[in-house]
């Protein structure tokens, strides 16, 4: 099971989360929707520069024009990207044709009721991954809501996809082993729930969080 500890800010969330265990960090570049997590680029390539070996920079945005998109790569040198902004088939195609093999792309998708928006099929032949999330409409958020969805929805998904899916959306401590040995996921992203009241990384909760998903049976 690998773990993403997301919305990275500042050097001591950096340094929580790789402590923690994490297997994969977000850095939020490139904001449309409501969120608190974004950063510059600037400061996203200087957090990269202090990562450890075999911990993965993954940059995560709203953006969806490719060439804007590939310019957030370069300046901050991450070349594994996860679209949430809604990005058509088309643009995720053309983003992969110019990101070449090295890069990976994760596309967000989001569980409604008992539907995935946008419906994924057309998304597989272009993404290395699915991540499926929930969204909070009335506040505007496509990601960092805090919120559970059908767990029952992203099974069948993860069972049927023909990429690997990362399943997010409200999880924390206490809830992502249970997720994990409902949906079987390839791996498990948090972020709001591994925050204190003040809004920073706990390093208590991240430690937890990564350990209940690893150990989950």
């Amino acid at each position: 099971m690998r773990v993403k500890v997301c919305g990275i800010k500042t050097e001591q969330e950096l340094e929580t989360a790789v402590s923690a265990g994490a297997d994969a960090v977000g850095f939020l570049v490139g904001q449309v929707h409501a969120s608190h997590d974004f950063i510059l680029a600037s400061t996203a390539a200087r957090l990269v520069r202090m990562l450890p070996p075999y911990v993965v920079p993954v940059l995560v945005t709203h953006l969806t024009k490719p060439e804007t998109i590939l310019e957030l790569a370069e300046q901050t040198s991450i070349f594994t990207i996860q679209l949430h902004g809604g990005s058509s088939p088309e643009e995720v195609a053309a983003l992969r044709d110019r990101l070449g093999p090295a890069g990976k792309l994760v596309y967000a998708a989001h569980v409604v009721d008992q539907q995935v928006v946008p419906p994924p099929d057309p998304y597989y032949a272009f993404a290395d991954a699915l991540l499926l999330d929930s969204m909070d409409p009335a506040a505007g958020k496509v990601g960092g809501t805090g919120l559970t969805h059908n767990w029952n929805v992203s099974a069948a998904i993860a069972a049927s996809a023909p990429v690997p899916v990362v399943l997010a959306g409200g999880l924390n401590p206490s809830n992502v082993a249970a997720a994990v040995r409902h949906v079987r996921p390839f791996a498990v992203d948090a972020n709001s729930g591994l925050r204190r009241f003040d809004g920073d990384l706990d390093w208590n909760l991240c430690s937890a969080f990564v350990r209940n998903a690893k150990n989950a049976i």
